[in-house]
């Protein structure tokens, strides 16, 4: 075996020169992405990032106190305007790799200045991203710097692309290799998961956007149990597999899909679309001249490009101002501007001739309830759900029924809300008009999410409507109705199916 032969292929998978076509897409979108919850938090810098407001910051979260130092509004609101105007220069490649490392440093800053709402998984993975930008060549083709480059040196439309080591867009990639691989681990060790229940309370809530389709989907229980464990497997095997010609295509799918189904299920916007850009950086020099190959055959090629476009009105700038100091003029204005319009906007009248907006007395009662330790909390609170079926899966109703027949086994399973106290939980068996049959009950633990009644239907039944009660603190929770059909058997079924 040649020792050098591992060395050479390890050598030709991070320093292989390609053209960056992927990273330089991801160039595009990344920033573009994580800069619009930060253009929708611009009204609001003075509250959220400077000593005018009420900024948050991390490492409070941890007991570390103010590490980070917290700027008046009039340094911190410009500030804000130049790292969004960077952002936006990234975008378009006008000095990238500068606008990079002056976007990513107040783009974090700014985030752990804000650990309430600002600092997010998809601002982690966002920083992450820019910084491994700065660091690459993204901005030598199909941007400002690219097309300058080419004017400067006199070539024309179409020059040979250059091409650069691999190791940035490989970086990249093996972040989201371990970013999976761990949110994989953590996934095995949390028992709500894979109960389905976590998943669940996420989808029928709006903590981030409407997602009518998750509330749908949270009621099949066994779709979410199948989703999980699906879930957990992909991203585990993510990085043994997408680095694999077969199987690359194939996980990467399902990458897009997941974060797809992120998106409508649980209202999850801005964090799918960052680790879906970030998948950009899985393009290589192969791959774009395939995909583009196949572009070319059914797109026109009468219609305009964006670049060409780019390229033609670069051109006609008159050199008269070098472009290192049109950057800075530009990042100076943008200062400016921004200080002005934070200023004309005047959220909390600083400008207001009577003075400053003053905070109002707060109701009360509504104090009261705010800071008091204890708040009463109603039993059929305690309860998420109540449904009836005949089967199970991983300790999950999976189906619900309304009609049975001799013979048949009725599980009734509630779900509780945590958290909850301990306690006894009785389910009611009663005919149409109220009357109690069976009663049975159980005690339902701090710890405990659900809770299981097994009835197994014999020849004690009338055919005819009945109705499981689920009851609580002697408290009436949920009715779930039910129909019994077909002929009573005239002599007992086999011991252990017929119970009464």
């Amino acid at each position: 075996m040649n020792p050098s032969k591992p060395q050479s292929a390890l050598n030709r998978f991070f320093f292989a020169e390609e053209v960056p076509f992927g990273m330089a897409i991801m160039r595009i979108v990344t920033p573009l992405v994580a800069s619009i919850p930060m253009w929708l938090r611009f009204p609001r810098v003075r509250e959220l990032y400077t000593t005018d407001g009420a900024p948050a910051q991390l490492f409070e979260l941890f007991g570390e106190g103010t590490i980070l130092p917290v700027l008046p509004p009039g340094i911190a609101v410009p500030l804000y305007g130049v790292m969004l105007l960077t952002m936006f220069m990234a975008v378009i490649g006008f000095r990238t790799r500068l606008s990079l490392f002056l976007a990513v440093p107040l783009y974090v800053y700014f985030g752990l200045l804000d650990a309430v709402g600002t600092m997010t998984k998809y601002n982690v993975i966002a920083s992450h991203l820019m910084l491994l930008l700065a660091v690459s060549n993204a901005g030598a083709i199909w941007s400002v710097d690219a097309i300058l480059k080419r004017r400067s040196e006199g070539s024309g439309f179409d020059p040979q692309p250059p091409k650069f080591p691999v190791w940035p867009a490989r970086l990249t990639q093996l972040l989201f290799c371990y970013v999976y691989f761990g949110a994989g681990m953590t996934k095995i060790q949390t028992e709500g998961f894979f109960s389905g229940e976590q998943m669940r309370y996420w989808m029928l809530s709006n903590w981030n956007y409407d997602n009518p389709i998750g509330e749908t989907m949270a009621m099949w229980s066994p779709l979410l149990l199948i989703g999980a464990y699906v879930a957990v497997v992909w991203e585990i095997l993510f990085g043994f597999l997408v680095f694999q010609k077969r199987s690359r295509l194939v996980i990467l799918g399902m990458g897009i899909m997941f974060h797809f189904m992120t998106w409508v299920t649980l209202g999850l916007k801005i964090f799918p679309s960052i680790c879906v850009s970030g998948y950009f950086a899985y393009i290589m020099q192969d791959d774009f001249l395939k995909i583009r190959h196949w572009v070319r055959r059914w797109v026109p090629t009468s219609l305009p490009r964006p670049g060409r476009l780019m390229e033609v009105t670069v051109s006609r700038i008159p050199k008269l101002v070098p472009a290192g100091v049109a950057w800075v003029c530009v990042i100076a204005a943008s200062a400016i501007v921004s200080t002005e319009a934070e200023l004309q906007m005047d959220l909390y009248g600083v400008n207001n001739p009577n003075g400053r907006m003053q905070l109002q007395k707060m109701d009360a009662d509504v104090a009261r309830t705010m800071i008091r330790d204890e708040q009463k909390v109603r039993e059929q609170d305690k309860f998420f759900s109540f449904d009836i079926g005949s089967f199970s899966v991983g300790n999950q109703l999976a189906n619900r029924r309304t009609v049975y027949e001799y013979g048949d086994s009725i599980l009734a399973q509630c779900n509780l809300n945590p958290p909850h106290e301990d306690l006894w939980v009785e389910c009611l068996l009663q005919d149409e008009e109220g009357r109690m049959i069976e009663q049975f009950g159980q005690f339902v633990t701090r710890d405990m999410l659900r809770a299981n009644f097994t009835y197994h239907i014999g020849n004690k039944l009338l055919p005819g409507k009945y109705q499981m009660v689920l009851r609580s603190a002697n408290k009436d929770i949920y009715r779930r109705p039910f129909e019994l059909i077909g002929e009573a058997p005239e002599q007992a079924m086999a011991a252990g199916v017929l119970t009464n």
